[in-house]
């Protein structure tokens, strides 16, 4: 072999092995999953959808949803447990994502809204097995009936028919309490999101489902990633 072809294979090797070196390298880091990007999502204490487990960790039908979605948009979602106010403050501040029931067009106007539901809750009434059965919200409105003070059903303020809905409504702060009061036969119905298939706690108790209805994902329009955000969900919901 001439010495000057030596000395030009001498002087390539290193450059072809740092070469071949940086392309395994490229190759090994494009096969590494991307890193999720960190999002906030409150809950607050809605069982058996939202609630805070006995360790202390977000857990509920809803809860699994929402986490399953936002880890398939690429996300690392981080639970955090707020009231109904104080959430609704921390959306417009320092949350990113929460979720709403039937969002009505004011709400729309609040909220950047997800284009489809995350999943399906049911309204109706827990009762006592010895209590008259209910089939509609209708029925509702002619009994004293409790709810949480936190759950405002925006979406039934907009059907003239339930107009009276309100005015037999008693203000609790926890189910717990609803339960309570249901046990001791002060009060007969209370309102409230339950799912058919979670058995309640007490087996005096029953649930009579008036409805299914959509629950959306939203982000405040004052975010000022909502646009980015939400389009990244989006996509992930249209493949389904």
């Amino acid at each position: 072999m001439a010495p000057v072809f030596r000395a030009c294979i001498a002087i390539m090797r290193p450059a072809f092995l740092l070469a071949a070196a940086w392309l395994f390298a490229v190759a090994w880091l494009m096969s590494l999953p991307a890193l999720a990007e960190p999002v906030s999502y409150f809950y607050s204490d809605l069982p058996p959808y939202e609630y805070t487990n006995s360790d202390g960790a977000a857990e509920g039908l809803g809860i699994s949803h929402v986490d399953k979605l936002l880890r398939q948009a690429g996300f690392q979602p981080q639970f955090q447990f707020y009231s109904l106010s104080r959430g609704l403050q921390a959306l417009e501040n320092h949350i990113d994502f929460s979720a709403v029931v039937a969002p009505t067009l004011t709400q729309r106007r609040e909220f950047r809204v997800s284009a489809a539901p995350v999943y399906l809750t049911e309204l109706g009434v827990v009762r006592l097995r010895s209590s008259k059965r209910l089939s509609s919200l209708e029925q509702l409105q002619h009994y004293p009936y409790l709810a949480l003070s936190e759950t405002r059903f925006a979406y039934l303020q907009q059907r003239p028919e339930l107009a009276a809905l309100a005015v037999k409504r008693y203000d609790i702060g926890n189910q717990q309490d609803a339960y309570r009061l249901l046990l001791s036969g002060r009060y007969d119905y209370y309102l409230c999101y339950h799912a058919s298939e979670v058995a309640l706690n007490n087996p005096l108790l029953t649930f009579d489902r008036f409805e299914q209805l959509p629950v959306y994902l939203v982000l405040s329009r004052q975010h000022p990633d909502a646009d980015r955000l939400m389009q990244r969900v989006d996509a992930v919901m249209a493949k389904h």
